[in-house]
């Protein structure tokens, strides 16, 4: 048992009902081998459906089958109600679309911000006086300096190399 598979049945128990976690159940989200993080059940007429967020996907375990879902894939989400009896919809880039219409149990809301698309703004860039709030002069260098924005914003370097490797900002001191 993995590390990854422990951490996703432990916050699974917290909102999963016991009679639902079956040795089936536990068998697949084994053979995923992701850390799930936001888990919803929703009650499909009559039958359960357990859905659950990792990093790069999501996933849906519904009469034994577990059917991933990539969050690439997503167009929109709309949150209509929160739990219990939550409604989303979750509308998909190939013009397919997923309604849960009873959310029985989880947090539906924190359930689709993870799983909506992300977009990290475009800097609008144009010339501006010298002296004024620090604006990129250079348009053509709008993509770049987007581009190093995203991998700070990601986590590859710090602020401190971000601010060194970005000519635009006056640096104090210096």
């Amino acid at each position: 048992m993995t590390d990854n598979y422990n951490v996703s049945v432990q916050r699974i128990k917290k909102v999963v009902p016991a009679s639902l976690i079956t040795s089936e159940f536990k068998q697949a989200i084994e053979r995923i081998n992701e850390r799930m993080s936001q888990v919803i059940v929703n009650d499909k007429h009559g039958s359960k459906e357990i859905l659950m967020t990792s990093i790069h996907n999501f996933y849906r375990y519904a009469d034994g089958e577990i059917t991933p879902f990539a969050k690439s894939g997503v167009k929109s989400v709309e949150f209509i109600k929160g739990t219990p009896h939550g409604k989303v919809v979750i509308n998909f880039l190939d013009s397919g679309c997923l309604q849960l219409d009873d959310i029985i149990s989880g947090r539906a809301f924190d359930f689709i911000q993870d799983i909506k698309p992300r977009e990290i703004n475009h800097a609008g860039y144009d010339n501006t006086i010298r002296g004024e709030f620090p604006q990129l002069l250079d348009p053509d260098h709008a993509e770049e300096i987007d581009r190093l924005r995203r991998w700070m914003q990601d986590g590859h370097i710090s602020h401190y190399e971000y601010d060194d490797a970005n000519p635009v900002y006056p640096k104090a001191g210096k």
